[in-house]
């Protein structure tokens, strides 16, 4: 897959055949995958163009948002057969973008055969372009948002779920395990002095944080897959931190993983962060959440 990078100044042309799909696609959910599906049985080459980074989180509205990383999200879509990934940069410009500014800068120089796009897609400034205004100037298929058991398939509803900690509802709407990667860090080794060492991760992109409390899913590294135990939170019994940190302590395993990058999947929620009493409190429920973990994952 070739990535193409530009910004509103200096939009790709394009003169061959291409079918494209719009939309940020974040988490690249079962209804995303639908979409880009449909579009490649079109039998021509298609490009997904989305934005560098969400707009929410450029504009500061929310510091935790995205589902996928853009790097996640770029080796996704060449699985799937996608041939090119336009991404465009977002900044204060580009939120300036006028409907029409958009189609004439950046779509028409891409000369799509068709485009796909969900039907809540909207652009230009303050959303004020759609599906039925890109009609007028492109063949444009409009896919209906998918529904799964009543529950409309979103990255909103997704965000909902992950934030209230219910991973296992994401997961039915992503059709994985909500995914993390980050870089492994040096903490306190407060889990080494009680046997559950931990990696602490370094979040290199805005990812939306679950809810605080013990999870038990997967860790990926050096080309392993390890059951692991993830805590979020401020680790209350001993130095609380002011904001939450993600904490991996992957079974059976207790080799330095400093400076390399780990990707965590989400399993289930086991429980929430409380304070213990003392140390031996907080490892005795730790014995206990590492005995369910091993005995309940695959």
């Amino acid at each position: 897959m070739k990535i193409i990078e530009f910004d509103i100044n200096n939009a790709p042309t394009n003169d061959k055949d291409l079918v494209l799909c719009l939309g940020f696609y974040d988490g690249l959910h079962l209804g995303h995958q639908h979409l880009i599906k449909k579009a490649l049985a079109e039998g021509y080459p298609v490009g997904v163009m989305t934005f560098d980074i969400a707009p929410r989180v450029l504009l500061g509205k929310k510091e935790n948002y995205c589902i996928m990383s853009t790097f996640d999200k770029a080796d996704f879509l060449e699985d799937m057969g996608v041939k090119y990934l336009y991404l465009m940069h977002f900044d204060m410009e580009t939120l300036k973008v006028t409907k029409d500014e958009f189609i004439n800068r950046v779509l028409k120089p891409l000369n799509p055969r068709k485009i796909f796009v969900g039907d809540d897609y909207r652009f230009g400034t303050n959303g004020e372009g759609n599906a039925d205004y890109l009609k007028r100037f492109f063949d444009v298929e409009v896919v209906p948002l998918m529904k799964i058991d009543n529950i409309k398939v979103s990255s909103k509803k997704i965000r909902e779920y992950i934030e209230a900690g219910q991973v296992e509802k994401a997961s039915a709407l992503l059709g994985r395990p909500y995914r993390i990667s980050g870089l492994v860090v040096e903490g306190l080794h407060n889990g080494q002095k009680i046997d559950f060492p931990t990696a602490n991760l370094d979040l290199y992109y805005p990812y939306v944080f679950p809810k605080d409390g013990v999870y038990m899913g997967y860790a990926y590294f050096l080309n392993r897959k390890r059951k692991a135990m993830i805590c979020v939170g401020t680790h209350p019994t001993v130095n609380q931190l002011l904001k939450p940190i993600i904490e991996v302590h992957i079974i059976d395993f207790n080799e330095v993983l400093y400076g390399r990058e780990i990707y965590v999947d989400f399993v289930s929620f086991m429980r929430n962060n409380k304070k213990f009493d003392t140390m031996e409190d907080l490892k005795a429920q730790l014995l206990k959440d590492e005995e369910k973990t091993k005995n309940t994952l695959q």
